[in-house]
């Protein structure tokens, strides 16, 4: 009994060393903060990431910042101990080379002391720019450059500018360029406002853009119709401006180049060279004019009035070329279609009288009429061809008779030399008129030697020579 007493007794003895031993050794553990040094370049960001205060202890800690030199320069996260920038413009390497502060936390023995050194950068000063200009500039105008101090100046950009998209800046040199001339207007906008920046720059530059009012005339559109063929000199008439004295009229853009030309002083158009003035060729003849501040170009149209001119055999006139000459009115007359392609066919409608048979010259016309008009103009017949050909501005073609054709023939040889000088093709033999002959034959015309003979109308295909009246 007493022994097991005393092994009890013991026990307990040890029991208790035991616990003092332990509280001993919790009242010796001691929390230390470790010193922080850092590099950082000059300028950062406020809230960039400086560094952590480390401690040796795993426990939750809660860190402040008990001074700092210059004050307000750091912030430190009170869980974590994490130090960022709290006033970027405090890490300048010229006034605070080196920034200090002094960290405490709960239940650490001691500070920790935090150093951080500035590395000098270089820093890019932004000078501001002002300038004054005309309104009513012209895109990719140059109206000056960006300077800049302290370093090498790259990467030019406009952070912001009033009003939007007015300027472009050249991302290299700093050249500011007109982007929208139709932003610089003096009645809109007379200010205009930009904001440059760069790498490394320690500012915004200020851009301030003045516009001033200048005289800005308003042209008016030039609209006359005239008849064809007039003379050199010929007066058409004068450009009108409004909103101040138009000065030095100037022809900007003739697409039929030297028809026209217009006074520098009071812009009156005149005819330059009348022989552009036909109406065959240039039934209407246009060009811009414009003068020095000018808002917009003046639209000139000149409308030409077809006049009935005297024709002569060869002629190359109102869609072909002149044959036979009216000889009571040489301004009508008969012409043959220039074209680059020729026409043949059966003359078609065997077993029909058409009463197609006249043969004198202006007859072809009538001939033509009542050949169509008899259903006649059938598939691959010459009819059917020139009844729907649309040729050289003009589609009221026929077939001609028998004596327009032999009139052709009589002038074949001036008649081909003006066709081929024209573009056109030229066809020779024998050709079909529109003279019929009875309900199965109609009469043809040999345009190489004159002769005239007949043929079945489905019979054979030959040329034929569209014509027409003017």
């Amino acid at each position: 009994m007493k022994k097991a007493l005393k092994l009890t007794s013991l026990l307990t003895l040890i029991f208790m060393l035991t616990i003092f031993s332990c509280n001993k050794d919790d009242e010796d553990v001691k929390i230390n903060l470790q010193d922080l040094e850092v590099t950082i370049n000059e300028n950062p960001t406020d809230g960039e990431v400086i560094g952590t205060v480390q401690s040796d202890s795993n426990n939750s800690l809660t860190y402040s910042i008990t001074t700092q030199t210059p004050s307000g320069a750091m912030s430190i996260d009170a869980a974590t101990g994490e130090l960022t920038v709290a006033d970027g413009s405090l890490f300048d390497f010229e006034t605070n080379p080196i920034i200090t502060a002094t960290v405490s936390a709960t239940e650490a023995v001691n500070t920790a002391t935090v150093t951080i050194t500035i590395n000098n950068s270089s820093e890019v000063t932004i000078l501001d720019f002002e300038t004054i200009i005309d309104e009513n500039p012209t895109n990719g105008q140059s109206i000056g450059t960006i300077q800049a101090t302290g370093g090498v100046a790259s990467n030019f950009s406009i952070v912001s500018q009033t009003p939007a998209g007015a300027l472009s800046i050249n991302a290299t040199t700093g050249e500011l360029t007109v982007a929208n001339a139709t932003l610089f207007d003096y009645e809109t906008s007379d200010l205009f406002i930009a904001n440059i920046t760069v790498d490394d720059a320690i500012n915004l530059g200020l851009v301030e853009i003045e516009l001033d009012n200048v005289d800005e005339i308003t042209m008016q559109d030039f609209t006359v119709t005239i008849d064809e063929n007039p003379t050199n000199g010929q007066s058409l008439g004068t450009v009108q401006t409004t909103g101040g004295p138009a000065i030095d009229f100037v022809l900007i853009s003739e697409p039929i180049p030297g028809a026209i030309n217009v006074d520098e002083t009071t812009g009156e158009l005149t005819v330059a060279d009348a022989a552009l003035f036909d109406f065959e060729t240039n039934p209407t003849i246009i060009a811009t004019v414009t003068v020095d501040d000018a808002i917009n170009p003046a639209t000139v149209t000149i409308n030409l009035n077809d006049i009935a001119e005297p024709a002569s055999i060869g002629d190359f006139r109102d869609g072909g070329v002149v044959f036979w000459v009216d000889p009571t009115n040489n301004n009508h007359g008969l012409v043959v279609a220039v074209s680059s392609q020729f026409y043949s066919g059966t003359w078609g409608c065997s077993g029909t009288n058409t009463g197609a048979t006249g043969s004198a010259i202006g007859t072809g016309i009538s001939n033509t009429s009542a050949i169509v008009n008899s259903g006649c103009a059938t598939t691959g017949s010459i009819f059917e061809v020139v009844s729907n050909l649309s040729l050289n501005g003009y589609d009221d073609w026929f077939v001609p008779s028998e004596g327009e054709l032999s009139e052709m023939f009589a002038n074949i040889n001036v008649v081909n030399a003006a066709i081929t000088a024209n573009g056109g093709q030229v066809t020779y033999q024998f050709h079909w008129s529109s003279t019929e002959i009875n309900s199965t034959a109609a009469r043809l015309v040999n345009l190489t030697t004159g002769v005239i003979g007949g043929s079945g109308k489905d019979g054979n295909i030959y040329f034929t020579k569209p014509v027409r009246a003017f």
